[in-house]
């Protein structure tokens, strides 16, 4: 007499568990070595049912981080060149009290000139390094900055719309973006 078991054993749930723990893709090495490792030990089909539950949510949990930082990323990299291509190759001429006669070039080669024709100087000071570029950062909730090369001082950018961009730093400054 043959007696044949419903389901499989706990040696076939192990073997299953282990082939599907090895697709998935979003966990890093030593996380899926740790999954294995506990798949080993695992004392009955339930805990291993419980591991690979355990290993499958944190997969998707990583494809999902994944998802969002390379949308963020995107997202952010199409306000990079947005801001850029507007004050790529243009002369910002002070506007707001404060930077009247203060004129910065944002040459398309990425690297600028500044006239400061007042004293005192409340406005932008002259940048430090050669270049200038604009960046995204969580510091300033998804917003462009301007950034020059060798400096520490960072203006978070707003582009008017109405042919004026804003930079802010301890101040807001306002500039007429001209060509």
């Amino acid at each position: 007499l043959v007696l044949s078991g419903c389901g499989n054993s706990v040696s076939d749930d192990r073997a299953e568990a282990y082939a599907s723990l090895s697709s998935m893709t979003s966990l890093s090495t030593s996380r899926a070595q740790e999954y294995k490792q506990r798949l080993t030990v695992a004392p009955d089909s339930a805990a291993i049912k419980s591991v690979l539950a355990e290993a499958k949510a944190a997969n998707e949990k990583s494809q999902a981080d994944k998802a969002a930082a390379a949308a963020k990323e995107a997202a952010d990299d199409k306000i990079v060149k947005k801001t850029e291509a507007t004050l790529s190759g243009v002369t910002l001429v002070g506007l707001s009290d404060a930077c009247k006669g203060v004129t910065l070039t944002l040459k398309a080669d990425k690297t600028w000139d500044i006239e400061i024709n007042r004293t005192p100087n409340n406005c932008i000071g002259e940048p430090k390094g050669k270049n200038w570029k604009i960046v995204v950062n969580d510091q300033h909730e998804g917003k462009p900055v301007l950034r020059f090369s060798e400096d520490a001082i960072a203006y978070e950018v707003t582009l008017n719309g109405d042919g004026t961009v804003s930079l802010e730093n301890s101040g807001v400054y306002k500039f007429t973006i001209s060509k």
